[in-house]
């Protein structure tokens, strides 16, 4: 089967050159044109996965896409931040509404006795108690 190649002539400045020569010793490849077919194989499929270029216009639709994603990020963020300050101050708010509540539920209570002095108090607890307990047992012969 015949294959049919296209010739390619091409002038290399010398650094290239020597690039390319040494390529083609690492490789072990005989002729130069062997040494361009697998570079130029290599850049443009990158090794079995056809890379595809695309068209200016389409980079350009790109470009814009992404600037108007990237502005959306910018909005979306600003938003959240400014809702995240509000909900802060709402949280304060609440939390100073209901301290305030709870101060008006709990107030101080202040307990005040018929008498100043405990002399004046009557030992009633102790006469209730002595009710309970037993009498003393006589002890056994």
């Amino acid at each position: 089967m015949t294959t049919y190649k296209k010739l390619v002539s091409i002038y290399l400045p010398e650094e290239l050159y020597e690039a390319l020569m040494s390529y083609q010793e690492q490789k072990g490849l005989e002729e130069t044109s062997s040494a361009l077919s697998e570079i130029l194989t290599q850049f443009f499929e990158r090794g079995n996965q056809a890379k595809r270029y695309a068209a200016l216009a389409q980079v350009e639709g790109l470009e814009g896409k992404v600037t108007r994603l990237s502005e959306q990020v910018a909005q979306l963020r600003q938003s959240i931040a400014s809702s995240m300050l509000t909900q802060a101050a709402l949280d304060l708010s609440t939390l100073s509404n209901e301290e305030a509540h709870i101060r008006n539920l709990v107030q101080p209570t202040t307990v005040t006795f018929g008498c100043n002095s405990f002399d004046e108090l009557e030992d009633e607890p102790d006469e209730v108690l002595t009710d309970f307990i037993e009498p003393e047992k006589p002890p056994s012969l």
